[in-house]
């Protein structure tokens, strides 16, 4: 009996159970003789596979000094630096992290032409500074715009082509599959937020089109990232509150992200997309980050210099980078019309600014996740309803805006009536993520979703 007991717990014994709900014939006809793996003919239409695809990092207050160490471990002996100007010249990070290098025996190099929001003209003269200079290493030092940059500069200069859109997601660019590893890649992010360190995204600007973008693919995942919240301090209120705030929606988005198991099976495993959908241990993640925001991105907004609230926002902002597996949606999608139009606008928020209209739109399609969410930002839900309970996450959304001094609306953004039409066309062709979303979203979805989000109050 004991021996029973023991089998009938074992996990593998409780996975043959579930495959046997996916899989059909011949299981039921053989169970005397035993299950092989062979007989199982695979019969859901959707796909039962998710990826977790994890950077290795280290954490801790004071990490960043051992980005020699590392580099050397990983065979950098060149290194190209990716940072941009106000890092480079008014702080001492650059010098700090090139010491490092060099104490190692490895030779430095820095560009520090990233934007607030890479561009592909910018995205370009790194390339063309970093071509035929033989770097066999490179370090994302700043924010996700210096890391997605460094992705970029590897990308392009590892395998090269002659139009940059074709590393570009479809529909904008044709998606072409990058062809093998790229060089190694440190990132050492100095702002809590973007979670590019643990993603294989990375976001561009196309100038022309008016329009934000990405490229992609597993191989743009850094190799290492070494998050110390010590480079995180001296990051002025402003953007702290709207890296905080993306770091906050990337956690919300991957949480209400489409299910793995909901989308259909794909022809191949080359062709399972980047972004799969919700999934177990993506929830188990994003959960603690929103938390983690909750309680701490006020105070870190307010007083900079607490190095508690900095380390909880950038172990968050990092959590929150399983949206690289899960995904993100609504808010992300119409970001890319608004930064793409307006450079100078940072990114979080560009994304947050949608937010409360967004989570409204899905109430009626995740109300229980959107319940835990306004639970794990601090709202008291007993005694309402489910829809109440639903709507409650907009509302602690918003207070939070309000409270880190957030902008009210696109409409302070310099955005009015007669733009929605055209933030709209072009936010509906952001398939990639709105794909993501639970619900369906048709074009009169993101007119009325930027409409409500002229004012949040």
């Amino acid at each position: 009996m004991a021996r029973a007991t023991s089998f009938a717990r074992n996990p593998i014994f409780t996975i043959f159970q579930h495959l046997e709900k996916l899989y059909n014939p011949i299981i039921n006809e053989r169970k005397r003789g035993g299950i092989y793996l062979s007989d199982l003919a695979y019969s859901s239409p959707n796909d039962t596979v998710f990826t977790i695809r994890n950077v290795q990092v280290k954490f801790g207050e004071g990490v960043s000094t051992e980005v020699g160490y590392e580099a050397k471990r990983l065979g950098m002996t060149d290194v190209l630096i990716v940072t941009d100007r106000n890092i480079h010249e008014n702080t001492d990070m650059v010098a700090h992290i090139a010491d490092r290098l060099t104490d190692k025996g490895i030779s430095v190099d820095v560009f520090d032409g990233v934007h607030i929001e890479p561009t592909d003209a910018e995205v370009a003269k790194g390339i063309e500074y970093t071509t035929g200079k033989g770097h066999d290493g490179f370090i994302g030092l700043g924010g996700g715009s210096s890391i997605d940059t460094a992705k970029m500069i590897n990308l392009y200069t590892t395998h090269p082509t002659d139009d940059f859109k074709d590393y570009i997601s479809p529909p904008i660019g044709k998606g072409k599959p990058v062809p093998s590893p790229l060089e190694p890649h440190i990132a050492i992010p100095t702002t809590a937020g973007t979670g590019s360190e643990n993603t294989p995204i990375a976001v561009v600007d196309l100038v022309q089109e008016k329009l934000k973008t990405a490229v992609s693919h597993p191989y743009l995942l850094p190799d290492y990232a070494l998050l110390d919240p010590v480079l995180t301090i001296s990051l002025p209120p402003y953007y702290t509150a709207s890296t905080g705030m993306d770091a906050l929606l990337h956690s919300i988005e991957a949480y209400t992200c489409i299910p793995y198991d909901t989308r259909p099976r794909p022809e191949s495993p080359g062709k399972r997309p980047v972004y799969v959908g919700s999934n177990p241990v993506s929830d188990i993640f994003v959960e603690k980050s929103i938390e983690l925001i909750g309680r701490h991105v006020r105070t870190a907004c307010h007083e900079p210099t607490d190095l508690e609230a900095r380390h909880h926002m950038l172990l968050a902002a990092h959590l929150g980078g399983a949206f690289g597996n899960a995904g993100v949606h609504i808010p992300h999608a119409l970001s890319y019309p608004i930064a793409g139009r307006n450079h100078e606008i940072p990114h979080g928020v560009a994304v947050c600014i949608t937010g409360a209209a967004a989570l409204e739109f899905l109430e009626p399609k995740v109300p229980e996740k959107l319940g835990r969410v306004a639970r794990l930002l601090g709202e008291e839900t007993g005694g309402l309803s489910k829809a109440e309970v639903a709507a409650s996450a907009k509302e602690a959304l918003l207070s939070l805006m309000k409270d880190i001094d957030f902008p009210s609306g696109i409409a302070d953004l310099g955005f009015g009536e007669e733009d929605i039409d055209e933030l709209a066309s072009a936010g509906i062709k952001i398939s990639r993520l709105l794909s993501c979303s639970p619900r369906r979203v048709k074009l009169e979805d993101i007119r009325e979703i930027y409409r409500k989000s002229l004012h949040n109050w």
